[in-house]
């Protein structure tokens, strides 16, 4: 069986560091190209926010709608936002779903939909030729805007939505997540992270999500994305008839800020071979913030790839899991830092209490100028695959959107990580990262726990 970690461990030989490639000889490795990438935005004399990339190298054609109607604006009835989202795609005025379906596979043409805490999200990706791209749009359109909500279709999406809830709570990774989202934030919007209950999907009918479709989906209630083989005009024209289909003038309410976080252990007992364990701090920073770029590149020196701190104590020198990774979770109206791992049941809390004080460590000594500079290059290289490709260009222009961030962000992100040092991250994170408050949860069996292994080096 091939071993990752020593595979990658290859003996030095002359110029290893560019594989014997003689092209590659006096390139520098710590340089990136500065990104280029002409984003042009508007808004619609509808009220809804485009943001347009003109690529030519495919005939292809990228449409991502974002509306601001996640499960967070559904607080009187929970199962809303969600019902009504997979419900777009059940009939429309004009389609019953199966005719809806066998257009879209004779165009070739994909669509997807999801739908979040703050946002739903659907996206269209078809051929550009007109011909095609033509007859896609418009059975697009008249799906967003022009539901029909079938009353036999609500009853098979009701259950499926309550069957999906039920088997994420089934989940020790998923139940564990959920269960730090209902702490933190108790009594607020997020503290329900499923986006709906049982009692809120049975009473929900198709006159409930009809009116929430009428003010959520509202063309000034969303950002468009375009990305591909279309000229600006093109991409105006189309930008117009999709918002002028829309619903028109309605925008989301504002959240409230989100509780004042308490610490916490809460261990879930539920079956299983292993234990799923999240550690997770309140972090209080949007992504637009200018500290948030520091938060990044410490999660990916703590909890990214494998010489990332928690993988190196973790699984190579104790081999307590095959993974463990952090991440920073940025919300409108607060946000969380977490670490997930696996690990044998009776290693719990030996490997909490190793976490939370590799975690403490890293919080209060910085990283090394090394793991930095390989943090920035895993980043940048992140963002360059991004780039290169139509549709994820399009996610991240809509995540960057959604985020608020300015609009030279993608064209100036390596650069910003790249003036940060050691020192700046130790501040933000010190300034930033609470562990008074932090919140450990466990999912698996329970068991007598055990003094973790001693390392092997």
């Amino acid at each position: 069986m091939n071993d990752p970690i020593a595979s990658a461990q290859q003996p030095a030989v002359a110029n290893s560091i560019y594989g014997g490639l003689v092209s590659a000889q006096g390139l520098d490795l710590d340089q990136f190209d500065t990104l280029q990438t002409q984003v042009q935005a508007w808004t619609t004399a509808a009220g809804t926010g485009v943001k347009f990339v003109e690529a030519r190298g495919l005939p292809i054609v990228d449409v991502v709608l974002r509306f601001n109607a996640g499960t967070t604006q559904d607080t009187t009835q929970p199962g809303l936002a969600a019902l009504t989202l997979y419900m777009l795609d059940e009939g429309s005025q004009r389609y019953t779903a199966a005719q809806q379906a066998e257009h879209m596979e004779r165009l070739g043409a994909i669509m997807e939909k999801q739908v979040r805490l703050e946002h739903a999200t659907l996206s269209l990706r078809s051929v550009s030729t007109k011909a095609i791209l033509d007859p896609a749009l418009e059975l697009f359109t008249d799906l967003v805007a022009h539901p029909a909500f079938p009353a036999p279709a609500l009853d098979k999406i009701r259950h499926q939505l309550q069957q999906h809830n039920a088997s994420r709570e089934r989940l020790p990774r998923l139940r564990a997540r959920s269960e730090v989202f209902r702490h933190l934030f108790k009594g607020h919007q997020y503290g329900n992270p499923l986006g709906s209950t049982a009692q809120g999907i049975a009473a929900a009918t198709p006159e409930d999500l009809q009116a929430f479709h009428q003010r959520a989906y509202s063309a000034s209630n969303l950002e468009m994305v375009l990305v591909g083989d279309l000229s600006l005009l093109d991409a105006q024209a189309i930008a117009q008839r999709i918002s002028q289909a829309l619903p028109q003038a309605w925008s989301a309410i504002d959240l409230p800020a989100v509780p004042t976080a308490t610490p916490a252990t809460i261990s879930i007992e539920q079956p299983g071979a292993s234990s799923a364990v999240l550690l997770a701090l309140p972090m209080n920073v949007p992504a637009n913030d200018p500290e948030y770029p520091a938060l990044v590149l410490a999660s990916e020196v703590l909890g990214s790839g494998l010489e990332s701190r928690l993988m190196l104590e973790l699984r190579q020198r104790r081999g307590l899991t095959y993974g463990i990774y952090s991440r920073p979770s940025p919300l409108n109206a607060g946000g969380l830092f977490t670490i997930e791992w696996e690990i044998a049941p009776w290693h719990v809390q030996g490997s909490q209490e190793l976490v939370a004080a590799l975690l403490r460590d890293f919080i209060e000594q910085g990283p090394t100028q090394t793991e930095l500079q390989l943090a920035r290059k895993q980043l940048a290289g992140q963002l360059l695959r991004g780039v290169a490709q139509n549709n994820s260009l399009a996610a991240l222009l809509t995540e960057t959107t959604q985020q608020h961030q300015p609009a030279d962000h993608l064209n100036t992100y390596i650069e910003r990580i790249g003036s940060l040092s050691p020192a700046d991250i130790r501040a933000v994170m010190q300034r930033r990262l609470d562990l008074n408050c932090k919140v450990l949860v466990s999912v698996g069996p329970r068991v007598d726990q055990q003094p973790l292994p001693a390392t092997d080096q």
